[in-house]
């Protein structure tokens, strides 16, 4: 059972851009029997999410004592270096230096021949007016155990940067893109020295401080110029299907504070084999070898911090999912399945967290005792809390 709002159906709309949206909404139902059997196909999927997600925790706290450590060891042997001269006795070193950066052959846009002097690094962005298809759905369970899932398709025009492939819509009638005729893309310098060095395609990378081009003065055949974009279209404030706009950030000549291996005239990725750990510190501006050291070192707690709670969700989702079918059990009253989901979270919730910090404490036991002591600590006050607040939550349920 299907309502489209078709050409002919539209409702009325006071804007623009509610005049470019329609929708289409399905219904669907769904028996007990196959929410009980994609239950227990779920199962499946909780038990092999587990060790993936030990894995990925132990993984992680590997990688994080290896970046500590790796980190620790770099700053107290590396070797700061005049720009002016390569001296051969510091190949292979860990070297730090800052200086004036540019690019040789300066970075250029073939495609309208944009640069300028000494350009590190220009990037263009293509955007395409165009439809884009937007999915949402709400389920609601019913008396009996089935499940009546509504989803709506909403179309809608705007501005992207990547082509959607309308054939692939649930709708295709009145929502075909045309194919996008320039894509976004950076371009390099080649090469880029600073003073007598040159830096590594690696290194290249990691020069991310863009900046937008304000003005623009020229535009190829068939575009505009309108103020900071190239436009192709017939109107600016009134977009239709298939206008294009193109802006452009780059990276100037400036100056740079580097931390990296020394290859002869080359500085590249420096990879300490005693720890397995690869260094390449890039900051603008002049900045010391200590903070560049120190911002690497808040960048890998972020790192470590965001894989931490992935593997944390990771054991709750398998959790869960193992445990879903005890509300199937009870689905034919949607208030007993909405009673049992909340239970089957919190156990699922109070086995996730304690394995998660028992995982973390185990891999820094080794070589930071009293920080993992503490997290295992944390993971046993952690289980209690959990448990109290269980045993609260069921005594309550019992009473009412």
């Amino acid at each position: 059972m299907a309502n489209y709002l078709g050409s002919n159906q539209y409702e009325k709309r006071d804007t623009m851009a509610d005049l470019n949206t329609d929708s289409l909404t399905e219904t669907t139902t769904t028996s007990w029997l196959s929410r009980m059997g994609s239950s227990l196909g779920g199962v499946l999927i909780g038990i092999i999410l587990l060790p993936c997600a030990i894995f990925l925790l132990s993984w992680n706290e590997g990688r994080a004592v290896t970046a500590a450590t790796g980190l620790k060891r770099g700053l107290s042997t590396i070797v700061e270096v005049s720009t002016e001269t390569v001296h051969p006795q510091n190949n292979s070193k860990l070297v730090y230096l800052n200086g004036p950066m540019t690019g040789v052959t300066p970075a250029v846009d073939p495609w309208n021949k944009l640069t300028a002097t000494g350009l590190l690094r220009l990037q263009r962005k293509v955007e395409m007016y165009q439809w884009l298809e937007k999915e949402s759905e709400t389920k609601t369970n019913n008396v009996g155990g089935s499940q009546t899932t509504q989803k709506t398709y909403t179309y809608s025009l705007d501005w992207a940067e990547t082509a959607h492939n309308s054939a692939q819509f649930k709708v295709q009638a009145g929502h075909q893109n045309p194919a996008m005729p320039l894509k976004s893309q950076t371009f390099d310098a080649s090469p880029i020295k600073i003073g007598a060095f040159t830096l590594d395609k690696s290194l290249v990378q990691d020069l991310t401080n863009f900046e937008s081009i304000e003005t623009l003065t020229e535009a190829p055949q068939g575009y505009k110029v309108q103020g900071n974009m190239l436009y192709k279209g017939a109107s600016v404030d009134q977009p239709a299907l298939g206008d294009i706009r193109v802006t452009y950030s780059a990276i100037a000549a400036q100056t740079y504070s580097i931390a990296a291996q020394q290859n002869n005239g080359t500085l590249t990725t420096y990879h300490d084999t005693k720890n397995d750990y690869k260094i390449a510190l890039l900051e603008p501006g002049v900045v010391s070898a200590q903070k560049l050291f120190a911002d690497q070192a808040s960048t890998e707690k972020i790192i470590t911090w965001a894989c931490r709670i992935g593997g944390f969700l990771l054991l709750l989702v398998g959790f869960s999912l193992i445990m879903a079918p005890l509300s199937m059990l009870v689905a034919f009253l949607p208030f007993l399945e909405g009673l049992v989901g909340v239970g089957t979270f919190f156990v699922a919730l109070g086995l996730a967290l304690p394995i998660t910090l028992i995982t973390i404490a185990i891999a820094w036991l080794a070589s930071r005792p009293l920080l993992g002591a503490g997290i295992l600590l944390a993971a046993v006050a952690a289980t209690w809390a959990l448990r109290s607040l269980a045993i609260k939550k069921k005594a309550a349920t019992v009473a009412a």
